[in-house]
């Protein structure tokens, strides 16, 4: 499957999140196997996105 502009957009946003504010999120997602060296999707990263699309629906309510 072809790796879209808009997977890797998602994949480098919630590498933002999760990574350290200092270091490029491109460098965030290789070192967590979510992109390769040619900056293709893995499967870690296929999971990725699958764990953030099924996470779409959820909502949650703070008190």
């Amino acid at each position: 499957m072809a790796d879209t502009d808009a997977e890797r957009t998602e994949i480098l946003n919630f590498a933002t999140q999760v990574g350290n504010p200092d270091t490029p999120p491109e460098d965030t997602a290789r070192s967590r196997g979510w992109l390769d060296d040619a900056g293709e999707i893995t499967d870690d990263g296929r999971e990725v996105l699958k764990s953030l699309e099924d996470q779409g629906g959820t909502r949650s309510a703070f008190r």
